[in-house]
């Protein structure tokens, strides 16, 4: 007569899956914190502090304290009323699948050649007035792109300025505008690089504070600068859910190398902490002989038209000139 098999008690056989279940909740529960933590954190990249203060992505010693203003007031300090252009609706890059329409407001110039301003994030509409004022005082026409920055929308560091620059630039051509310039501020000036990479829409650049590559202008920021370097990198890692791409893929310094025959001004801060000198010769190497750098002895970011304004309009006037073929009657001197 056999024996009757023993199997061992059911308690026995749960016990060493209870103890993977505890387990896997144990580890889990830190994984869960960190990765829920590092999307908080890339999310806050796209609302930066300045943004919630009502500030621009502008400051240095002599950047004076901007109230907001309408267009109202640009046609009143520069003697030209502006007209609108809409020039269609484009979709924001990342998460959020946003429409956004396109405005410019065209300031009408002695000359066809146009330049599109596009201005720093979160900058308000009278910002722009000394960059309209020396332009139109060039006989160049001029096209204000608004900011489309504030709390509520955030930013994505040129991305969407980079749409807004080919459908500005498109419309004018359609107009009948063949030589187009773009002059970008700090993110605008990223995205006016990114758009001519993709798209041979501007004669010429001016790109005033422009960042290198989003990964690295991120790594250095005190906000992740001063954490944990895995976790850090776990932030640049998950951010791609918002931006769209991974942010070493968002990168001027890599589109510099391919703007056609388009020439490009780089305007640089000495001691820029934001976009540091090596930001601006990282675009100027990739750009080749058809770039030029000039560095103001300032530690602001994005106000070299506040520290040496005669300086910057002469230069910046100076580049455009010779990059649409524009030749100027030689001042004249002593009444001769």
């Amino acid at each position: 007569m056999s024996e009757p098999s023993q199997s061992p008690p059911a308690a026995h056989k749960r016990r060493p899956r209870r103890i993977f279940g505890i387990g896997a909740i144990l580890l889990g529960i830190p994984i869960i914190l960190w990765m829920g933590t590092a999307l908080f954190v890339a999310r806050s990249l796209m609302y930066p502090d300045f943004l919630r203060r009502g500030a621009e992505d502008v400051f240095g010693q002599h950047v004076p304290s901007f109230q907001r203003g309408s267009l109202t007031d640009i046609g009143v300090a520069v003697g030209v009323e502006p007209e609108r252009l809409d020039c269609g609706v484009v979709e924001e890059d990342g998460i959020r699948h946003r429409k956004v329409s396109v405005v410019g407001w065209y300031f009408p110039g002695k000359r066809r050649e146009v330049v599109v301003i596009l201005p720093a994030a979160g900058a308000p509409e009278v910002a722009m007035i000394p960059y309209v004022r020396f332009l139109l005082a060039a006989g160049y026409t001029v096209v204000a792109s608004y900011s489309a920055n504030n709390p509520s929308y955030g930013i994505n560091w040129g991305m969407l300025k980079r749409k807004f620059a080919l459908a500005t630039a498109r419309t004018l051509s359609d107009d009948g505008f063949d030589k187009i310039a773009a002059l970008g501020i700090s993110e605008g000036a990223a995205g006016a690089i990114m758009a001519q990479a993709g798209h041979q829409v501007f004669t010429a650049i001016v790109a005033d504070g422009s960042y290198a590559n989003l990964a690295q202008l991120f790594m250095r920021s005190p906000s992740l600068s001063q954490l944990n370097p895995a976790f850090a990198d776990t932030v640049i890692w998950e951010a791609q859910l918002w931006f769209g791409r991974s942010l070493y893929k968002i990168s001027p310094a890599t589109d510099a190398g391919n703007l056609g025959t388009c020439s490009l001004l780089i305007i640089q801060n000495r001691d820029d902490k934001v976009t540091p000198v090596a930001d601006g010769k990282a675009l100027l190497d990739a750009a080749g002989f058809n770039a030029q750098m000039w560095t103001v002895p300032s530690g602001g970011h994005g106000d070299a038209i506040y520290e040496d304004p005669d300086g910057y309009a002469a230069r910046v006037i100076k580049f455009l000139d010779a990059s649409f073929d524009i030749e100027r009657p030689a001042a004249k001197r002593n009444g001769h």
